[in-house]
């Protein structure tokens, strides 16, 4: 078997990635991503500073969900497009993962920035908690 042929038979299945749905699947996880990520920032900015801890932990876990969205779908996006480069389709989703990626870090970068503004004192107080 040419060296060709032997990775072409080598795919991946990413279905799991994208609840089995494919790469429509894709848009529709960075639309959750993208609203869950809106209501966060509308709930959470400017809180940072005079949150608990307990709040605080709710918050990570929120932001570990929208997280988890968007990384399976750039996973699935990027594994996808290394499967076949020379595909249009593939590398255009990978362009619009990547577009709408940098919406959603713009509109979630308001609690880094209010994380590296709190004291030392104030991060360890609601690192503390359990």
């Amino acid at each position: 078997m040419a060296v060709t042929e032997s990775l072409e038979a080598v795919r991946w299945d990413l279905a799991d990635l994208v609840d089995g749905a494919g790469p429509e699947a894709v848009d529709s996880l960075i639309d959750r991503a993208l609203e869950q990520a809106a209501s966060f920032a509308a709930r959470r900015r400017g809180t940072l500073a005079t949150i608990d801890g307990a709040t605080l932990a709710e918050a990570m876990r929120e932001l570990g969900d929208i997280y988890d969205l968007v990384g399976r779908a750039d996973s699935y996006a990027s594994l996808d497009f290394s499967t076949d480069t020379a595909d249009p389709a593939r590398g255009a989703l990978v362009a619009r993962v990547q577009e709408r990626l940098t919406e959603l870090s713009t509109t979630l970068l308001f609690f880094e920035l209010e994380w590296a503004a709190l004291d030392d004192e104030r991060v360890d107080a609601l690192l503390d908690h359990d």
